[in-house]
């Protein structure tokens, strides 16, 4: 199975009769022309699209008054895929095969309702993985960090356990890290492929095999052919884990809490910030001590 990586930012922008304004990944094409090319079955394609529709990347109207139900895609709209990707029809004849697989209910359109907005002290935290510690913990201790970063590895192996006993599982606060990739493309490929296990509720174990595989950066222990390995020890579903970094279905998740990191000031990894409960902040930069994190704390009582 071939795998990409999506680049955000690289868009098409076009609009379609009978679509709305679209803005489609430039690997789409790629896809196209594997599955008209039966490089990718029929299913691995329409579930790649259905992600694409849900997550309103491709935009198609979902209100069509065809009541027409179908599990046959048509030769015509695999043939206008390739034709696409190879630049003999237009985006708009493309998306018109997109419309008719949505109208027919070939795919499935998910009607799903906005995220709840997790905010505390100004971080956008809706995005992060799973929290330690308890919900109501007056502190909060948010970590930046990069799956490739040396010091991220070591300090959550050492300083994070000290931590741990100090201040989580006592309840005093509660732990968030959200991913800054900036070490390479397999940053992004690990970062999705945590979120990828997260879908079946094995994220922590996931990440656990990340830090006990760690062993560089971008020397191979995080491609995606090993990042899709390391799940083959997990009890999840495997194709599922497999399509969901082939699709990039994470992509967009990572890219959401790198710009938080952004808006916030970061530029490196690992960064902390402490939010107090009052909602007073404090940056912490680089792998510092345990000590730190208390004296911050107690500052803050």
């Amino acid at each position: 199975m071939k795998y990409f990586t999506i680049i955000i930012g690289l868009m098409i922008i076009f609009s379609v009769q009978g679509a709305f304004a679209q803005e489609i990944p430039l690997w789409v094409k790629n896809s196209a022309q594997w599955w008209a090319e039966d490089s990718i079955t029929d299913t691995d394609f329409v579930k790649g699209i259905e992600f694409l529709v849900n997550e309103k990347i491709i935009k198609v109207k979902t209100d069509s008054s065809e009541n027409k139900k179908s599990d046959k895609i048509p030769t015509w709209v695999k043939n206008n895929a390739g034709w696409w990707a190879d630049g003999t029809i237009e985006d708009a004849d493309f998306l018109n095969g997109i419309q008719y697989l949505v109208s027919n209910g070939i795919i499935s359109v998910n009607q799903k309702t906005a995220n709840e907005k997790l905010v505390i002290g100004g971080f956008d935290l809706s995005n992060a993985g799973p929290f330690e510690g308890k919900a109501d913990a007056l502190f909060t201790i948010i970590m930046f960090s990069d799956h490739q970063c040396e010091r991220c590895v070591n300090w959550l192996s050492h300083e994070k356990e000290i931590i741990n006993k100090k201040l989580i599982d006592s309840g005093v606060a509660k732990f968030f890290v959200l991913d800054y990739p900036m070490l390479g493309e397999d940053s992004v490929s690990a970062a999705e492929a945590s979120y990828c296990a997260l879908e079946q509720g094995n994220y922590f174990e996931y990440i656990d095999i990340l830090h006990k595989r760690y062993a560089g950066v971008q020397n191979g222990w995080a491609s995606i052919d090993a990042l899709t390995g390391y799940a083959k020890g997990l009890d999840l579903n495997f194709d599922e884990f497999d399509n969901c970094l082939f699709w990039d279905q994470q992509a967009l998740r990572v890219d959401y809490n790198k710009k938080v990191a952004l808006s916030h000031g970061v530029v490196g990894t690992p960064t902390f910030f402490v939010v107090g409960p009052d909602g007073q902040t404090e940056k912490i930069i680089g792998a510092q001590p345990s000590m730190i994190f208390d004296a911050v704390v107690k500052e803050m009582s």
